[in-house]
């Protein structure tokens, strides 16, 4: 059982049933509020009750009074009665997507990695070599990302592969579930992770999509653009997360554990050569065109193969939570019907019409986009399909206020990596979040101080920057 499924044994602390009831009147009420708007210029009707689902999804996402696999089916349920979808195919199109599977054989892969022993190596030589220090742990971490994010472009893989090695460092460290230190390291790995994989062009799928409705990127400009706004968010990233939780140093001896330098056993060689090959795959798609997801499958099947691979099928499926299947899923069909609805580019336009042609300052016009971005982000979780309908809104405003139309798509892609304001809103965060170790507010409190970071480093460091490096902010009007 996974540690959610654990945790949601116990018993409710006292008064917790009421605050459950208020959420659930809340997220009922916010509903209706939206359904009994008057009829609105260019919002259908349709878009109008696909509007009322997401606010529903997203506070019982954010809040958790319900399990989110159980929310995640509500909203499926909503989108067929209220009408939203033809079809129940249509309600379900999200569990089509290829991300799901993505994610299943990145779970299959950690998994491997904490049963075949290189997690419990791993976290040997880091608990060695912070010698039990949290400030360095986390040191170790940050300067690690962006060279890992370079051999391994993807933050999902990454953290397939780190969070059984952490696990088994807060195992050594005898760090229970909800420790800060635990809360510090998880945290980084799910919010701040992918800002090392943005850095790069090639680095995920927000990077990938930005570049490409903007167009005129090389791998090299954009490195050249993003590094210095993406690394300097993730040192501040890194402080505000370690200021929030101030981990004490676990009293254990930690020195004298030297089992990272015995021989590798076949499972650890096993593991090991699967994921380099997966790895190399990832980094050779330009050669092959494959999706991400093969690679991620095939290493699954050789990794559960009998006589080969270092665990079963059943030896899996008791050790993994499926809720972010659910999640996903349900996610990916919302921003689908968000998109044909047309209440999303509705939304949008709405919410950029509020400073369209005012005569205000550029980094109030830039805060503004960082708003907007976050707003209509909490709506549409998938991290694509939210670049992909905000970067031409944006660029419509951008034209109409003097922005450079370029400069405000990065915006929309910084933004829409950085600031993360519910557990589920991507699945990075996500295979963090099923760990147990953090909850709902911790990433709410993270997510505001990243909204509020990201404000400071786009105004200050990114606008600067890209001015210096050819691309101003402001265009003659």
């Amino acid at each position: 059982m996974s540690s959610r499924g654990q945790a949601a044994t116990k018993e409710p602390p006292a008064g917790s049933k009421g605050r459950d009831a208020l959420k659930l009147v809340a997220t009922a009420a916010a509903v209706l509020a939206v359904l009994m708007l008057p009829p609105t210029p260019g919002l259908s009707p349709e878009g109008q009750r696909v509007l009322a689902i997401v606010a529903a999804a997203v506070l019982l996402w954010a809040t958790e009074v319900v399990p989110v696999a159980v929310s995640s089916l509500l909203v499926l349920v909503l989108l067929m009665v209220f009408g939203v979808v033809k079809s129940p195919a249509e309600a379900l199109t999200g569990y089509s997507s290829t991300i799901l599977f993505f994610l299943i054989g990145s779970m299959v892969m950690g998994a491997a990695i904490m049963r075949s022993g290189l997690a419990e190596r791993l976290a040997c030589y880091l608990v060695q070599r912070s010698q039990g220090s949290p400030l360095k742990l986390m040191l170790q971490l940050l300067l690690a990302m962006p060279l890992m994010a370079f051999v391994m472009p993807s933050a999902i893989n990454r953290n397939a592969m780190l969070i059984p090695a952490y696990e088994q460092v807060f195992r050594t460290l005898k760090v229970d579930k909800g420790d800060p230190l635990a809360r510090v390291i998880m945290l980084t790995l799910g919010l701040l992770n992918p800002f090392a994989s943005s850095a790069f062009m090639t680095g995920g799928l927000a990077p990938m999509t930005t570049s490409t409705l903007l167009g005129g990127f090389t791998w090299f400009r954009w490195f050249g653009l993003m590094a210095l706004p993406y690394y300097v968010l993730l040192g501040l990233g890194g402080m505000l997360v370690y200021l929030l939780h101030r981990p004490p140093k676990p009293p254990v001896d930690y020195a004298v554990d030297l089992s990272h330098r015995k021989p590798l056993s076949r499972e650890e060689k096993v593991t090991l050569a699967v994921v380099g090959v997966a790895s190399l795959l990832w980094l050779t798609d330009f050669i092959h065109h494959w999706s991400a997801t093969i690679p991620a499958l095939m290493a699954a099947v050789v990794l559960m193969l009998p006589r080969v691979g270092v665990f079963s099928w059943s030896q899996f499926e008791k050790t993994v939570s499926w809720s972010n299947f659910f999640v996903v899923g349900a996610s990916l069909s919302l921003t689908q019907a968000l998109i044909s609805t047309g209440a999303a580019t509705w939304f949008a336009q709405a919410l950029l019409g509020l400073m369209s042609g005012a005569p205000v300052s550029p980094p109030l016009l830039a805060t503004f986009v960082i708003l907007v971005t976050t707003v209509v982000h909490l709506g549409i979780p998938n991290m694509s399909a939210c670049i992909a309908l905000l970067i031409p809104v944006v660029a419509a405003f951008a034209q109409a206020t003097g922005i450079n139309p370029v400069a405000a798509g990065l915006i929309v892609g910084i933004v829409v990596d950085a600031v993360i304001l519910y557990p589920v809103q991507t699945a990075t965060n996500l295979l963090c979040y099923e760990t147990g170790h953090f909850q709902a507010m911790d990433v709410l409190k993270m997510g505001l101080g990243m909204l509020a970071l990201t404000t400071l480093v786009v105004v200050l460091v990114a606008i600067p920057w890209w001015g210096f490096m050819g691309l101003p902010f402001t265009t003659p009007r």
